[in-house]
């Protein structure tokens, strides 16, 4: 699922679709990018998670902020140390957890919107990729290329 900020024009959706389709193709093609990419986000977010505790700090004797930056310093720290660490399986386990919710929503909602089978393919490719990564982690290229593919068809569908 891709989020949109501001307002939605056929103009995003366009670069929208050609990011994302650029993206899978990136991932399919060239495994090392997808891990970097991956290392980068994770790098980030410890880095976000160091300013953070840091500001918390700075600004706790002015304003007592402590408590609230502390709890974002620690989800940041945890989220980006478990990317460096658990890459596969972390991802794995994202996918299952939104594949699932999604397709409980679009299931609950196929005969408000009298929609077909067809609106949950894509939950349901989420969560058979999450399981192909989370139980049988081949490794980061088996990752690359899934993920790359999932994008790819989201980048078509858009």
């Amino acid at each position: 699922i891709m989020f949109t900020f501001g307002y939605k024009t056929s103009f995003s959706s366009i670069l929208r679709a050609l990011a994302t389709i650029g993206i899978g193709l990136v991932m399919i093609f060239d495994n090392a990018a997808s891990v970097t990419v991956v290392k980068v986000v994770a790098a980030f977010l410890l880095a976000s998670g160091i300013v953070s505790l840091v500001y918390g700090f700075i600004r706790n004797k002015r304003d007592g902020v402590l408590p609230l930056m502390a709890v974002n310093a620690v989800v940041d720290l945890i989220l980006g140390i478990l990317l460096f660490l658990f890459i596969v399986t972390l991802i794995g386990i994202v996918l299952i957890l939104f594949g699932g919710i999604q397709l409980l929503a679009l299931a609950g909602a196929m005969s408000l919107l009298g929609a077909g089978f067809s609106t949950l393919i894509l939950s349901i490719c989420a969560v058979a990729g999450g399981a192909f990564l989370l139980f049988n982690p081949f490794g980061e290229r088996i990752m690359s290329v899934c993920a790359g593919s999932f994008l790819l068809l989201y980048g078509v569908s858009e």
